[in-house]
């Protein structure tokens, strides 16, 4: 007898804590970068600061209209955040651009971003076409990261481009059905 193709998984509640050196890694923790906040944030609502410390596991650039923007580039990083928690985050325009300059800058040197601590930092700017501020990502190597071993172990065991959700894939919406990862719009061109 075959088992339920959705067959439940426990959750060990009285787990806690790591060992050390250990990365969390049974889920992937979802970060944002709230451009108009000029903050990091947890999932959609916890807001974290204005920075945000990751050592990346890998890296993806994407094309797509996602999130009911228009058609662009889009940067998605796996990564363990300063909580030692496999996360991921995606980046677009300007703060895309400004981490494909840090990647050539140290691939130039003859260096990787592999086993650094990267540091993305929130910076504000002015839209002259909108005369509005917004807020930039830009990022730098602030020290040689601290899981670079785990790290290593991690990309060697378990690695794969695959690892990075699809983002025009379908996605389960949280009332049991799926949706494509592009939000529905309406005439007025705002998200239904």
């Amino acid at each position: 007898m075959n088992a339920p193709v959705n067959a439940p998984i426990e959750i060990e509640l009285a787990e806690t804590g790591l060992a050390e050196g250990q990365i969390l890694a049974d889920s992937i923790r979802p970060w944002r970068s709230d451009c108009k906040a000029g903050q990091f944030k947890i999932g959609a609502t916890i807001m974290h600061g204005n920075r945000l410390d990751m050592e990346i596991i890998g890296a993806q650039i994407s094309e797509g209209e996602y999130f009911a923007y228009p058609l662009q580039k889009w940067l998605a990083i796996l990564f363990v955040d300063s909580d030692r928690a496999l996360s991921s985050i995606l980046f677009k325009g300007e703060s895309l651009d400004n981490f494909e300059e840090l990647r050539r800058k140290y691939r130039l040197k003859g260096e990787t971003l592999l086993g650094k601590t990267i540091r993305a930092q929130m910076a504000m700017r002015s839209s002259r076409t909108h005369g509005e501020t917004y807020y930039a990502v830009e990022f730098e190597v602030v020290s040689a990261g601290q899981y670079a071993q785990q790290i290593a172990e991690f990309r060697q065991q378990h690695y794969n481009p695959a690892l990075f959700r699809q983002l025009s894939g379908p996605v389960e919406n949280g009332n049991g059905h799926a949706e494509t990862g592009h939000a529905e719009t309406g005439k007025n061109g705002k998200k239904k």
